[in-house]
């Protein structure tokens, strides 16, 4: 079993295949492009999330096997320091959730991300700091040159997600990485969640007397915390960053993209005797 295997490590499995890949071959250059983006990127969102400058990447790779050609990469199972008790095994590592962030910010490229404009695709990307672009840039284009088309799953403590990007959804997020933020602001909304998916990053949010917007979920415990107050289906306080985005172009375009914060119930009215 997954879990009892690796703890709470998250798994990123990943198969290719296209008219490139020929009896469970691929090209070595390309597939180590690939897997080194998602190394070094998530390697990045690691150092940020803790606020290291330097950070020697721990990600692990089992060994590729057929079956098209399947690699798949795992963070590694955070060492005890000397003469201390384990702490609880069950938490995810600051890396298992960085690998978390960048799965699902492929597969959002490939879903609902390969459409021009998308808010989501745009928001996940500008949240990310900018030394994982690098990462991800270089794994796109190996995805893109190879015209591969990867299909995968994320395993991690949140259950089992389908991961799939090509190259449109590589070109995609190749675009979205050249965008500019413009400006950001903050808003606080209450209202009422319409729907979240984990497996592209997405939360939809009725504002009371508002437009319903669409807007990016940056982090596997956020979304956590909005999948469960969605299933309770509760009433809530949600705080985001609204970005302003700018395109390239002789026309660029700007849109304003929501990220969420934090959210949280909001009380229950008082009940009229």
């Amino acid at each position: 079993m997954f879990e009892l295997t690796n703890r709470a490590q998250s798994e990123l499995e990943l198969h290719l295949n296209g008219e490139t890949v020929h009896q469970h071959e691929a090209n070595a250059e390309s597939f180590a492009q690939l897997v080194r983006g998602i190394a070094d990127a998530t390697k990045e969102v690691a150092k940020h999330i803790i606020g290291h400058k330097r950070r020697a990447s721990t990600l692990r790779i089992l060994a590729p096997t057929p079956g098209s050609v399947r690699v798949v990469l795992k963070a590694a199972t955070p060492q005890e320091a000397a003469g201390r008790t384990a702490q609880n095994t069950r938490t995810p590592s600051v890396d298992s959730t960085s690998l978390d962030t960048v799965a699902v910010l492929l597969s959002r490229a490939q879903g609902e991300g390969a459409k021009p404009d998308d808010d989501v695709l745009s928001g996940l990307a500008a949240n990310l700091p900018q030394k994982a672009h690098a990462g991800l840039r270089r794994a796109a284009k190996a995805i893109d040159a190879q015209d591969w088309d990867i299909d995968g799953e994320l395993r991690s403590t949140h259950g089992f997600q389908h991961v799939h990007v090509g190259p449109l959804g590589a070109r995609a997020l190749l675009r979205v990485l050249d965008e500019h933020q413009e400006s950001s602001t903050s808003t606080t909304l209450s209202g009422a969640i319409d729907g979240t998916r984990r497996s592209i990053g997405a939360l939809w949010f009725a504002p009371d007397g508002q437009v319903a917007i669409e807007a990016a979920v940056p982090s596997p415990d956020l979304m956590e915390q909005a999948v469960q107050h969605d299933a309770a289906n509760q009433r809530v306080r949600a705080e985001f960053d609204v970005l302003t985005i700018v395109g390239k172009g002789a026309n660029p375009r700007r849109r304003q993209v929501y990220t969420l914060r934090s959210i949280e119930p909001l009380p229950d009215a008082p009940t009229l005797i």
